[in-house]
């Protein structure tokens, strides 16, 4: 474990921040009947959060706070704005992640990174095809 390490990973919990502040966004600007696959990613990126800062913790660093409010890459005032958001969300996740990887000096960080990194594509290309954004898969996710 090196500090290049920990840097790599207050990188990707910096993205999961942004993510969980987004997605309220989102959901905010979606019908009822989507807001639970919202709600679903939520806790899925709280989760990770969570698990990141343990990570932090445990090589002896404090996890970077979230912030009070992030900015808009773009005005969301309607369902297309938000699932666009979505899928930039999910692709700042997969940069946060990428970076993560690169700077892994474990196997616990690498493996890690390696899931997350695939989710946020995952998660990218879904919502690339909701949009209707193409390409729907990301070419080299996180890069």
């Amino acid at each position: 474990m090196t500090a290049s390490e920990v840097e790599g990973l207050q990188a990707a919990l910096r993205a999961e921040h942004t993510a969980i502040w987004g997605y309220g966004i989102v959901g905010a600007s979606l019908s009822p009947e989507a807001r639970q696959s919202v709600r679903d990613l939520d806790v899925a990126h709280r989760a990770a959060r969570d698990d990141l800062a343990d990570l932090i913790r445990s090589r002896g660093a404090d996890p970077d706070p979230t912030e009070a409010s992030y900015e808009l890459p773009f005005p969301v005032v309607d369902a297309t704005g938000a699932t666009q958001l979505a899928a930039v969300l999910e692709s700042g996740v997969a940069r946060g992640y990428a970076f993560s990887l690169s700077r892994a000096d474990t196997q616990q960080a690498k493996e890690f990174s390696l899931t997350a990194l695939t989710d946020a594509a995952l998660r990218q290309t879904t919502w690339h095809q909701v949009a209707g954004i193409a390409p729907v898969t990301p070419e080299f996710p996180g890069l």
